[in-house]
């Protein structure tokens, strides 16, 4: 299996504007955030907008950085985003999913 690069391929303004755009989902489409080794779950609030936005948002992401793996998962209680990185990308998965929490 070939390694794909932990590399983004955002200009750093427009990187400035996707951190912006990943704080504001944290702040208010997501309700809780589960966090391992790997990867990151994060409850969507319920309402089909945080559903499009997640969607949309993690398409985004996975076309600059394509490090990163997007699922969604669909449960009659709760919808979770989930995104795994490789270990060498932790930090930039912990600042994803931490942004709006500090």
């Amino acid at each position: 299996m070939a390694r794909v690069p932990i590399a983004c391929s955002l200009s750093h303004e427009d990187a400035g504007v996707r951190v912006d755009e990943w704080r504001q989902f944290v702040n208010r489409r997501v309700v809780e955030v589960a966090r391992s080794e790997r990867s990151a779950r994060l409850r969507l609030e319920d309402g089909s907008d945080a559903l499009l936005v997640a969607t949309d948002l993690a398409r985004r992401e996975k076309a600059c950085c394509p490090f990163f793996d997007f699922r969604l998962e669909i449960l009659p209680e709760a919808i979770w985003l989930e995104v795994e990185a490789p270990l060498e990308a932790a930090a930039i998965l912990d600042r994803l999913v931490d942004l709006g929490r500090s």
